[in-house]
């Protein structure tokens, strides 16, 4: 079998990236590198590279981390409608109800995906990862929704991706390039014809070749250029704004995509939560944590509360930002610390808290009464004495008579009163979390130019879409993963249909892409440690895993295996080894 000129020149490519191993050499490449390439291995890459193989398209993954899972695996769950587990636990659903409660709660959401996702959230979504062998264990009741419809698997959402990961790595026709980043789309007459990459460890290009590509690249809130750039008209830009998003969302997708002739829409809407503390790990002072107390009080810069603190998010995070400076206190005593949730970070644990956080002057203050408190914290005396006695008062009476939070009427259970010391106080702000807008998309998940006609070979799935305008302009509780899924599965669907129709297909092209992984890294004598001390380019997800290893005194046993001995994973069966330790982090 004679190889072709192009096949030959993608061969010297791989080789000179350090991405060819010679048990492909006698293979010879198809006219195109792959059918479909998807851009970004999240929850909806993976799905549109899953639904995608299954129409029998060769797919290509291309993610600049070294893991896939994205911003999903810190999410928590899905907003489902009519299952099983709803029906085990007496709660009676229906669509039409679902999408009243999401339409009312958005106030601007797209009715076409808003009634696309309800009526398939049950059988192409919760179904679909069911029979990967996803279990939800639970549901939790939330403000949006009329009935409970938050479903979370045992340990968050990471237990979800971990299925698809394990699948995707498990095809033949899947190949995954890891450490790189999409720099350009190509096009030629017919359209989208790949994706220029570079790698983020060597700066070396790689070209892949492919009629089809998926941009599943995720939103744009760790992009403070592009968050201030699109920020609400009106509204002023808050100061501090720390990032709570995923460390790739940096809108690269959005780039590709308007260089290539898209359309963006609704990109002010970004759902930006109130409840932020400085990150004290962070060496930029950008990034924040999510903080949370039930137990809690919340109090302005004169020592008053200023808001019911059980109502809606969007009602809180509203009253929040509407306010000058757009920042407040938390306070709780020492029985409402018990209730204290913070997220956003691995190294996240009770030790790890009470040394860092808790104990932490800077972020946290304590005192052994509230006039002290007051003090530590800069607020009014008289006026923080007085608004937590009334509160108090409010609770031995059962009734909020300022603002509502518990009393006749109200749903909920006891609210804490704020009496056993030492008391606490956090200053929290606002914090960047997700995008809901982003690129054009038609009902098949093409993406679409600015006089919204179909760029042939190009779709787009998951936040980089703004998750199609399902959340209006306020993000809902398992609103963002669920559909994601189902836009990717659509993207990968409709990608791997055209291809079927308009090419035709070589009979002696190899079944699989042929993009082996890539070699292992050179020897590196110095310490684990000293190797973590800095950041390389490229070595994110790495350092941030190590760094947990040796802070916790770890041997490389606990993670690593024979079937995936110390050092990068090479090949499917170590990939899939490796991804029993996603785990131990997330």
């Amino acid at each position: 079998m004679r190889a072709s000129s192009r096949s030959i020149a993608f061969t010297a490519a791989l080789s000179a990236a350090g991405l060819f191993s010679g048990s492909c050499a006698a293979h010879e490449m198809a006219p195109q590198d792959a059918d479909v390439v998807v851009i970004g291995a999240g929850i909806g890459g993976l799905a549109a590279a899953l639904e995608a193989s299954d129409g029998g398209a060769r797919v290509v993954v291309v993610d600049a981390n070294s893991v896939g899972g994205g911003h999903a695996v810190l999410a928590s769950g899905f907003s489902f409608v009519g299952t099983p587990l709803q029906e085990k636990n007496g709660f009676r659903d229906d669509p039409e109800l679902a999408i009243r409660d999401i339409m009312a709660w958005g106030e601007d959401a797209d009715e076409y995906w808003v009634r696309r996702y309800v009526e398939a959230s049950r059988t192409e979504v919760h179904d679909w990862l069911r029979a990967k062998g996803v279990e939800f264990a639970m549901i939790l009741p939330n403000a949006e929704d009329s009935v409970p419809r938050f479903h979370l698997t045992r340990g968050g959402a990471v237990n979800a991706v971990l299925p698809m990961l394990r699948e995707a790595l498990s095809r033949d026709s899947i190949t995954f390039v890891w450490n790189r980043e999409a720099t350009r789309l190509l096009r030629d007459t017919r359209g989208i014809a790949g994706v220029v990459t570079r790698d983020l460890r060597t700066g070396r290009s790689l070209t892949l070749r492919a009629p089809a590509v998926v941009l599943a690249t995720g939103g744009f809130e760790s992009n403070d250029e592009m968050v201030r750039a699109h920020w609400p008209a009106g509204r002023a830009i808050p100061d501090p704004l720390y990032v709570g998003s995923g460390e790739f969302a940096t809108g690269s997708g959005l780039g590709l995509a308007t260089a290539a002739g898209a359309a963006l829409t609704r990109m002010d809407r970004q759902l930006v939560y109130v409840t932020g503390l400085p990150n004290p790990r962070d060496p930029s002072g950008r990034r924040g944590l999510l903080v949370l107390n039930p137990a809690a009080i919340m109090v302005d810069d004169h020592g008053r509360r200023f808001v019911n603190e059980s109502a809606p998010s969007k009602v809180i995070e509203s009253l929040v930002m509407a306010r000058s400076p757009p920042a407040y206190w938390l306070l709780f005593d020492a029985a409402g610390r018990s209730q204290l949730m913070i997220r956003g970070g691995p190294w996240l644990n009770s030790q790890t808290i009470a040394a860092e956080i808790m104990d932490n002057p800077r972020l946290v203050k304590r005192a052994d009464s509230i006039g002290a408190l007051a003090v530590a914290t800069g607020l009014p005396a008289d006026a923080l004495v007085s608004t937590v006695e009334r509160y108090n008062g409010f609770v031995v009476r059962g009734s909020d008579e300022d603002f509502g939070r518990f009393g006749p009427g109200v749903s909920g259970g006891a609210v804490p009163s704020l009496t056993e010391p030492p008391f606490y106080a956090i200053r929290l702000y606002p914090m960047t979390r997700k995008s809901m807008g982003g690129i054009v998309i038609d009902h098949d998940a093409r993406a679409l130019d600015r006089d919204r006609r179909p760029i042939t070979g190009l779709y787009a799935a998951g936040e980089v879409t703004g998750i199609a305008g399902i959340n209006g302009s306020h993000g809902g509780s398992g609103t963002f993963l669920g559909p994601s899924l189902l836009i990717g599965r659509i993207a990968g669907r409709t990608a791997a249909a055209q291809i079927a129709l308009t090419q035709e297909r070589r009979q002696d092209a190899p079944a699989t892409a042929l993009l082996p992984d890539a070699p292992p890294a050179p020897a590196d004598t110095r310490t684990l440690a000293s190797r973590i001390r800095q950041e390389a380019p490229g070595f994110w997800h790495f350092t941030q895993a190590h760094r947990l290893v040796v802070e916790r005194q770890e041997q490389c046993a606990t993670c690593h295996s024979a079937a995936w001995p110390p050092g990068p994973a090479i090949g499917r069966a170590q990939r899939l080894a490796q991804l029993e330790s996603c785990k131990r982090c997330h």
